[in-house]
């Protein structure tokens, strides 16, 4: 099986969670957020974001002083793209619509209730981390199964 990682990059943090066994994985600290984002950017399979393809990404191309147009392994689903053309789909010869940030967005798909951060999970950078790898992922999750609807 391929795997799916949902990520997200912070100033101080590389957050990484397993789609499949649902383990999240804080790098903390430079050398660590290199770890992260060669583990993300050498994953085979799926990558999973929200707004990675204008934020996330070229960060962890910059923390490995790579250039954006280098290749990734794996294919990119960045769900602010993907939601924003399910809910206002492109009319040709215009700019597509950005909608809303990872909350309000999950928050119409999904609902408000975020689980419980998970133990080992060891302060409230990580905490938020985690949020936003979960959120991404459980987007991904029911976009995959067919059951986001404008």
């Amino acid at each position: 099986m391929n795997e799916v990682l949902a990520f997200d990059w912070g100033t101080t943090i590389v957050g990484v969670l397993d789609v499949h066994t649902e383990i999240y994985t804080a790098y903390r600290g430079a050398a660590k957020m290199i770890e992260g984002a060669k583990r993300v950017l050498s994953a085979e399979g799926t990558i999973v974001s929200f707004n990675g393809t204008a934020c996330d990404l070229p960060r962890l191309f910059d923390l490995l002083q790579l250039c954006e147009t280098e290749t990734i392994k794996s294919t990119h689903d960045d769900m602010l793209i993907i939601t924003s053309n399910i809910r206002w789909p492109p009319d040709p010869g215009t700019d597509p619509i950005n909608g809303p940030g990872l909350d309000a967005t999950y928050a119409y798909y999904i609902g408000d209730e975020v689980p419980t951060v998970p133990r080992g999970v060891t302060d409230e950078c990580e905490a938020d981390n985690w949020h936003d790898c979960y959120m991404a992922a459980a987007l991904w999750k029911k976009w995959k199964r067919g059951e986001l609807a404008r």
